[in-house]
């Protein structure tokens, strides 16, 4: 029998993972964004299913569907019971779990705190490395590192090294260690390491082009999906993400790395290609849904010719760019558009209703998902 899926938007996810207990209480913005997006698994929801939503968000389901034409049934994020349904959460999590159970959703229909134990530790950081050694490549390897001398030890050896929080999502847990004082250093990384216990330590990269590649588990196989185009800032926070066909994101990236776009296809096609194999071994027996590995064109120093970094990070969950990507596609976009949150949109850009029962909030923490045309194409 296929159940209908029943979906939330928890994009603190990475932060409940870094903390790794049931009772999770995001920080302001984080909460803020949940509220802000609560509506976003309409835009890939199929008919039958559900989201779950904060109450008050009746008026948005009515604006989705005027504004864009889009149906989405919701339940309360309180309930005592619902029917026997396929839970679809942006990110696994014990506060994930707490919240499917929250909402009515019967136990067994949810992975075990074992199976996510288990997802958490995948999503750990490290997994870049342990899938960057069975890539094979010829690049510095990212280090797992627990002691804080050893983080100056290693940025005194080759300065520019970005130091990564195990658990952090959108760029946030990552700086790069360039240019501060080796007290100051000592005291971030010791701060990492107390609450998370490591922090991996990652050489910079002459960076041309942010992307993704999407894949998809089916608890059997991991299989590739898409690309996603994406913007962020110099430190890694994320801004965006293109939302346009497949076909242009291709080329957007094939016309960077070369200006043969053979050179291009041949590289990813082999990159995704073994990804796949090695996902399926590593991530297939444990997750079921959505994933996308984290890669950058880059300038390599001593040649000065422009390579494919094939693994900069796992993100184990739905991301923002699987999103443009559904986006596209329900709107049959033909034309490139950027999507981002921000706090006053443009008129007329609004992919999601701004709910009268969210509260006044600081700008800092008011999130409007918006898509406008693309200025550089």
């Amino acid at each position: 029998m296929n159940l209908r899926n029943l979906h939330l938007f928890n994009p603190e996810n990475d932060l409940a993972l870094a903390i790794g207990c049931r009772q999770y209480t995001p920080p302001p913005h984080a909460a803020a964004l949940h509220r802000a997006g609560a509506l976003l698994p309409a835009w890939w929801a199929e008919d039958g299913d559900m989201v779950i939503a904060p109450d008050g968000y009746d008026d948005d389901t009515l604006w989705l569907k005027s504004r864009w034409g889009i149906e989405c049934a919701i339940t309360p994020a309180r309930s005592s019971e619902l029917p026997a349904m396929s839970p679809q959460p942006w990110g696994w999590s014990e506060d994930a779990r707490r919240q499917f159970i929250m909402a009515g959703m019967a136990e067994n229909m949810i992975p075990s705190s074992d199976a996510i134990s288990g997802m958490r530790q995948l999503s750990h950081r490290r997994t870049s490395i342990i899938i960057l050694k069975e890539l094979g490549e010829d690049l510095p390897l990212p280090q797992d590192v627990s002691d804080p001398d050893r983080v100056l030890s290693l940025e005194s050896q080759s300065p520019g090294r970005y130091i990564k929080s195990p658990w952090s999502c959108s760029g946030r847990g990552v700086f790069c260690a360039e240019g501060i004082p080796s007290d100051t250093l000592r005291s971030k990384a010791e701060g990492i390491i107390r609450r998370q216990g490591c922090v991996i330590v990652e050489q910079g990269f002459d960076k041309t082009v942010d992307f993704a590649s999407l894949f998809y588990s089916d608890g059997n196989n991991v299989s590739f999906r898409g690309l996603s185009l994406f913007y962020a800032e110099q430190r890694g926070v994320y801004t965006g993400n293109i939302v346009a066909p497949q076909d242009y994101i291709h080329d957007r990236l094939s016309e960077t790395y070369s200006p043969s776009g053979d050179a291009f296809s041949a590289r990813l096609s082999s990159c995704t290609s073994h990804l796949g194999h090695i996902l399926t071994r590593l991530i297939a027996p444990h997750y079921r849904g959505w994933l996308g590995i984290d890669m950058m064109i880059y300038r390599d120093r001593q040649s000065g010719s422009l390579r494919i970094h094939p693994c900069i990070e796992l993100n184990l969950r739905r991301t923002m760019g699987v999103a443009a990507m559904h986006i596209a596609s329900r709107l049959g976009v033909s034309s490139p558009k950027l999507l981002t949150w921000q706090h006053t949109p443009p008129e007329g850009s609004t992919l999601l209703a701004q709910t009268e029962s969210t509260p006044i909030l600081p700008p800092r923490d008011n999130f409007v998902l918006t898509l406008t045309p693309l200025k550089h194409t």
